[in-house]
């Protein structure tokens, strides 16, 4: 006796039946733990996915996929040759743009805060950065803006939380005070200021950014921390921003003297803690999936109880021990199977029809978006399947195993 006789038997056994209905609405229970459990599963790592997704677009956005900067931490010297020569080092680089930053503080009216400044190429940084795609009032505008007096006023890009701070919107005039110099620390010079005019106000939806960073231009930067002719780096996109740690390694051994900080290093701590999180949340509910399993196993014992006569009717008719451990091993792989498979298209339904219709809405003056985001991994689909078969599977080992040491004898003189 074999062939498809014991999967036959096996799906018998796992539908409803007159003597054994108690049995049969554990099994129940157990197809719904599975379901649910899967279900959740593909829902819960979509979510986590698309939060993530989210997260690096703007922090994407917001900075470059790669910097270059001094190995010495004495900054670069500004010149156009430097910025083509990382261009063409490696043909993954897209585009390329000379940056400045440093701390300042900055004053308007009655507020006043320490913030940091970033000088960017506005031409040059639109094609590496994305900051212009932010802006939500004004412009944005980094250009020199001459006054009656015959100095000037230079344009400033502030974050919407910082200009909330300060009370100042686009077309207002802040003063910005450079403290890096040594001699302004020590106290032997006074401090550089500037006066900014307010262009524009950026929201990236990352507090620590629209709070705490303001956008001038090289040249602004440059008079701000008294550096003629230097920048601190050059900021770089990359066709592929996973390929990033790769080009830098490339053209820092190229170029000489350069030290690449890829955007995984920049937002190392966020995106280890996002990916804890996930696994931390699989792990939950993936407790879900076990109890259903432990449904499973309990089930399959019982079915193994009532059903002793007819395993040694079966073994008397010439089944193997084998063939019977496989009947239970089948059923409780087809519990598992119709729940995962239930469970895996009602996740991906839930998922669709928040991504298409947006059902579930979130505050945007608290988030950074306005609803829940959601993105659908083959990967995760596929591994979320395979371990709730596979958990369900291993439940169905026990009892089949105790049903194959049945002795025929013994199962129908019981009986």
């Amino acid at each position: 006796m074999a062939g498809g006789w014991e999967a036959d038997l096996a799906r018998r056994y796992l539908g409803a039946q007159r003597r054994s209905r108690f049995s049969s609405l554990i099994g129940l229970f157990s197809l719904a733990g599975v379901f649910i459990g899967t279900a959740s599963l593909v829902v819960a790592t979509s979510l986590m996915n698309g939060f993530e997704e989210q997260v690096r677009d703007r922090l994407i956005g917001r900075d470059s996929h790669l910097d270059f900067q001094s190995e010495t931490g004495e900054g670069l010297r500004s010149s156009d040759s430097l910025v083509d020569a990382i261009r063409e080092a490696d043909p993954r680089i897209v585009a390329a743009s000379p940056f400045i930053s440093g701390k300042v503080g900055i004053s308007a009216g009655g507020g006043a805060d320490g913030i940091v400044v970033m000088g960017i190429d506005p031409v040059r940084s639109a094609k590496v950065i994305d900051v212009a795609n932010f802006i939500t009032a004004g412009k944005m505008d980094l250009s020199l803006f001459p006054l009656d007096s015959g100095r000037s006023e230079h344009g400033i890009v502030l974050g919407d939380w910082l200009a909330r701070r300060l009370g100042v919107l686009p077309g207002d005039r802040v003063t910005l005070m450079a403290l890096t110099s040594p001699e302004v620390v020590s106290g032997a010079a006074a401090p550089r200021y500037l006066r900014g005019r307010v262009t524009g106000l950026f929201h990236s939806g990352m507090y620590e950014f629209d709070a705490n960073l303001a956008y001038v231009s090289v040249s602004t930067g440059q008079r701000l921390f008294d550096s003629p002719g230097r920048i601190s780096g050059i900021q770089a996109r990359v066709r592929d921003l996973w390929e990033a740690r790769d080009v830098g390694r490339v053209v820092a051994k190229k170029i000489g003297g350069l030290r690449p900080l890829d955007w995984l290093e920049k937002n190392e701590n966020l995106m280890k803690w996002m990916r804890l999180e996930k696994v931390v949340v699989v792990l939950v509910l993936c407790l879900i999936v076990l109890v259903a399993a432990f449904n499973i196993a309990s089930s399959l014992i019982m079915g193994v109880l009532e059903r002793t006569r007819e395993i040694g009717i079966l073994r008397a008719m010439g089944a193997s021990a084998r063939s019977v451990r496989r009947v239970f091993l089948l059923q409780g792989l087809m519990a598992g199977l119709w729940g995962a498979v239930g469970g895996v298209l009602f996740g991906l339904l839930l998922c669709w029809i928040q991504d298409a219709f947006r059902v579930i809405k979130l505050p945007g003056d608290v988030y950074f978006i306005d609803y829940l985001p959601v993105s659908v991994h083959a990967s995760d689909v596929v591994l979320t399947f395979s371990v709730a078969v596979a958990i369900c599977a291993a439940a169905a080992f026990f009892p089949a195993w105790k049903a194959a040491r049945l002795d025929p004898v013994e199962a129908v003189r019981h009986e």
